[in-house]
């Protein structure tokens, strides 16, 4: 009888075997959760970092005087700057009474293809209205623009 004792106490019983089975299951989808929720915080951490990237390249664009900084609506990107679904917005107000400083404010908004909410993201920096300076060079002699250049260096 002290055989048969040891045979049934070593193995488990169906009821240990379900109650596992529940625990694992559980963990599994607790894990696949995170796992989802990692996934679109890494999307999301992406798609901000092309964002801020994009609206500085824009940024440097209208200090250069390649854009003008008056407002525009919504624009695409080109091919060549992202082949996302990117927009940008310029956003300009002048802040002294003289009109020679403008707040410039560039917006870039993400729309994702499966309809969810769109990410903006935004850029603001003061600079000098480039029409200014646009119009003070011009009006400069060739002689006092070296003249400038010399004292520069």
């Amino acid at each position: 009888m002290i055989s048969i004792r040891c045979r049934r106490n070593q193995g488990f019983t169906l009821m240990e075997i379900l109650v596992s089975i529940t625990i694992l299951g559980l963990s599994m989808v607790a894990i696949n959760g995170l796992i989802g929720m990692g996934a679109r915080n890494a999307r999301e951490a992406q798609v901000l970092t092309t964002a801020q990237f994009l609206a500085e390249s824009k940024l440097a664009e209208v200090k250069t005087g390649l854009i003008s900084p008056n407002s525009t609506g919504k624009m695409p990107f080109t091919a060549e700057e992202t082949m996302e679904p990117f927009t940008y917005e310029i956003q300009s107000e002048t802040i002294d009474g003289e009109g020679k400083l403008l707040a410039i404010r560039v917006l870039v908004e993400y729309t994702p293809v499966d309809g969810s909410l769109p990410q903006v993201f935004q850029l603001d920096t003061w600079m000098i209205d480039p029409e200014l300076e646009i119009s003070e060079d011009a009006s400069l002699t060739i002689h006092e623009m070296i003249m400038q250049m010399e004292a520069t260096q």
